[in-house]
This record gives structure tokens, sequence and C-alpha cells, in this order.
């Protein structure tokens, strides 16, 4: 589990520890701690570590240097918790799923490097290794990419946006609103996390969520506009042209130069909500599918995952995608990330497609906290509610047999942006639902009660909040809580 409360009867000193680790001994009081040792230990798991707290002198070893930076972590939540001193302490830990990811919608509205580097040191702290970074939408296009530079010229900016909810409110702002990421500033922020073993997974959106393609590229929609990029938010008809060979001419040349700017070896590539209403009605689509022998227009969907998964294995890379790739059929070595509720990722893996656990139902973290978010403050949402209980509630595997399970990758949740215009907002909603959601990626199998865990997030994680000046819910730490 994410945090563990371990009691010495001797000394009668509590250690909270982020997150749980699988065997802990605490022995002695408080010694000033200010020696630190680390070194790589390979008979450990590469993510693997040991800490030793001996008189006041910390040895750190690890299964590489992510394990050392895990113990590291661990190190300083103890030595906080106590103003810089330590007991003797003993722990061995290692996490139970590979993939553990935090996601962010930078289209809907935009976060300056500097705030997406305060959300990759938020992930750090709770020991988090991947990234998934939402780059292309309606809404704007938020990647530079040099050979289509319409892209950010025009797909980046909206004339104006939505004030108020989206299902009771036709008013907008009338101001412009965009802004970009430079191959620079991306290349920077990959570097940055890094440094903290963080993978930065980025995700080009096909063949829906395009407006900010089209509205700069209109020839590679159906109807050849004209587009403009969406001041709303929602779903929306128009969408990449699967019948027109530029699409994937397109496609290509984007994801040549993602794959120069993001080392890692998964690339996002979207495939949720594409309606196919264009594609029935469009001459170059229909004229694909009786060329493909197709029948219904989700194998066009299909059509282009396969393509793009052929081409990205070109250059040592595998596609991951929302649940709806499913729908036209995949190949096995397709990675599915599961959204709409968990049934998408059970299938997934029962077909023996890789997946990570991401349902709405319990990581979508734009949702609301509380019962009552008007009278509690939230501000405007999308709509939803999870509480911090219902989030750590969740369980990977549950109605999976024993030969499923090897496929659930990981766990991440998700932020969109549609009703969070500052990032004060953005931490308010992830923590400490993150800390929750790295409590099952961590140690889904470790966890205690919900009260045992609210407690250790109380005493290891707020002072850390509070130090670092991060904004947080506290909806669970109120006296009584708030539902």
């Amino acid at each position: 589990m994410f945090l563990a409360a371990c009691t010495n009867s001797a000394t009668d000193i509590t250690v909270s520890i982020v997150p749980q680790p699988e065997s802990i001994e605490v022995k002695g009081g408080l010694k000033p701690c200010n020696t630190f040792v680390t070194s790589i230990d390979e008979s450990l798991q590469p993510e693997a570590y040991t800490l030793v707290i001996k008189k006041g002198k910390a040895t750190i070893k690890g299964g590489s240097d992510a394990g050392i930076f895990y113990g590291e972590q661990t190190l300083a939540q103890i030595r906080s918790q106590f103003g810089g001193q330590a007991p003797d302490i003993r722990i061995s830990d290692a996490p139970e799923f590979a993939y553990r990811g935090m996601h962010l919608d930078c289209c809907r509205h935009f976060f300056s490097v500097d705030e997406v580097k305060e959300y990759i040191d938020i992930m750090a702290l709770h020991k988090f290794n991947t990234f998934h970074w939402h780059l292309t939408e309606d809404q704007g296009w938020r990647a530079e990419i040099k050979k289509y530079p319409r892209l950010t010229e025009v797909g980046s900016v909206r004339k104006e946006t939505l004030v108020g909810h989206l299902g009771s409110s036709n008013k907008f702002d009338g101001t412009p609103y965009g802004g970009y990421y430079t191959q620079d500033e991306m290349r920077e922020v990959v570097a940055y996390a890094a440094e903290r073993h963080i993978t930065v997974i980025p995700e080009i959106e096909m063949p829906g969520h395009a407006l900010g393609v089209l509205a700069a590229y209109p020839e590679l929609g159906c109807t050849g506009g004209p587009y403009e990029v969406e001041g709303r938010w929602g779903v929306f008809p128009d969408i990449l042209c699967a019948g027109n060979p530029k699409t994937l001419e397109f496609l290509k040349d984007v994801l040549d130069e993602i794959c120069d700017i993001f080392p890692s070896e998964i690339i996002h590539i979207g495939g949720d909500e594409a309606p196919r209403d264009r594609w029935k009605a469009c001459p170059k689509c229909q004229a694909k599918m009786k060329e493909l022998g197709f029948t219904e227009e989700a194998q066009l969907q299909s059509y282009i995952n396969s393509e793009i998964e052929k081409y990205l294995a070109t250059k040592g890379r595998r596609i991951l995608g929302w649940d709806e790739i499913l729908e036209g059929g995949v190949t096995k070595t397709a990675m599915v990330m599961s959204w709409r509720g968990p049934e998408g990722g059970k299938a997934a893996a029962k077909m023996g497609n890789e997946v990570v656990m991401t349902p709405n139902s319990y990581f979508y973290f734009d949702y609301f906290q509380t019962g009552d978010p008007e009278a509690n403050g939230e501000g405007i949402g999308i709509g939803g509610y999870l509480n911090l209980e219902r989030v750590y509630s969740f369980n990977p595997y549950e109605d999976l047999d024993e030969e499923s399970k090897p496929y659930i990758k990981g766990i991440q949740a998700n932020l969109w942006t549609e009703y969070l215009e500052s990032f004060d907002r953005v931490q308010e909603r992830v923590m400490p639902r993150m800390a929750a959601t790295a409590e099952i990626a961590w140690g889904q199998s470790r966890r205690t009660s919900y009260p045992e865990f609210v407690e250790r997030v109380r005493k290891a994680l707020l002072p850390i909040y509070e130090e670092n000046g991060y904004k947080y819910a506290d909806y669970a730490f109120r006296d009584p809580a708030v539902d």
C-alpha cells in the first residue's frame, strides 16, 4: 500500500512512509540524520530499494538509479516527520506495477513549462514513473511540428472560450486563447522528467479530437471545411479523413518529429470519441472501405491504427490507445488504456493485450471530490463525484482470472482541464487523490483500511504539501470529514 504506520512499542515512535514498504523494522529513538550513502545492488529489481538508518546514518541501495531515487523520497519523508531526525529503521520495498502514471491535459487549458515541471515534481514525490502528456485536441494543438507550422500558427489558438458549464451556457468570453510548446521546451520537459525517473508519453490524437489539425489543414477533413479551433467542450463530428492518403502521410510526418523529441517506447495515439458520421458520407472513405473489403466504418479506424502501429514499430515504438481502439480489432502488441469503466481493460486483458487501468469511475480527477461541490467551494466542474475513499477502493484485478491478471501492467489517473483554468486548481484536483492512486499502483496487495490510509496521508504527506506550498483538497481531513 501507499502509506504504512509502523509502531515500535518500546519507543512509541510511529513512522509513516510513502509508499508502503514490503517490510519494515523500527528500533530505537530519534537521532539527527544528516549522513547519506547510496549504491547500486544488482540483486534487487530495478525500481526496488532498501533503506537502512542506524545512529543517524542512512544507507540506500537500489536495483538501479531509479531504486535509489525512490529510497531517497522515502528518506525525505521520514526526516520531514521528525524535523530532520529519524529512528533506526530498516525498509525493503519494490513497486507492484511497472506502469504508474499521471495524465495532464494541456489542450483545453494551457500550462507553462514551469507548471508542467511542478506537476512532474508532485508525481515524483508520490513515486509515479510515467507522465502522459495530452498535447492535441479540438480546442488547441500544443506541440510544435516544424514540417507543419500552421499547426501552431493556426491550430493552437481558439478565438474564444465557453464561459460556464457546457450543459447550461452559450456564453463565450470573446478572448483568443492559445499556447504551445516548442520542440526545445518539450525536450526540456523530457529531460527534467528523466532526472526524476519519469518517462513522458506524448499523446497525438487520431482520428478524432482533430479540429486543431483541421483548422490548420482543412484538406485533411472529409468535407474540406471551413473548420475552426473549437471554443466549446465535447465531441465533434469532424475528424481526420480515413480515405485521404494525405492523412496517413501527415500522421507519419508528425510522428517522425514526435519520436525525435520523446524517447519513450510507447506513443499514445488517442483513438477515443471519434464519430464516424463523416466517414459514412465521404466518397473517399467509402472508396477506401470498398478497396479494403470493409463492411463497417469502425474498420477504417483499425486500418489507421494498424498503419500507424506498423510505422512506429520501424522506430522501435509501440502504440497505446484509449479502449475504443478495441472496437474494430487490434493486434496483440497494441496496449490499451481502459477509461470507460474497467470493462474495456478486462476485455483487452482476456484477449492478451497489455492494459493500463484508468477507469473514469475511479480515476478521472476532473470529477468533484464532494457530494455538494457548490457548498464545499469546489467551483465549476464537468460533473461526476469521486471522493478519496472511492479512488482508494479500486481493485485492478477484480473479476479477472489468473491468466489475465499479468496483462494489467499499470494504473493511471487522468486530469482533463475543461474547467481547470489555473494550476492552483489542477493541484487541488490531484492532491490527495494522487496518493490513493499511488497506493494502488505501488502496492495494490499491501493496502490496509481506508481510515488508516487517511491517517498516514495526514502524517506523511500533508506536511510535505504544505512545506512546498502545494494546493490540496482537505475534505477527507476535516473533522468530521466532508463526503
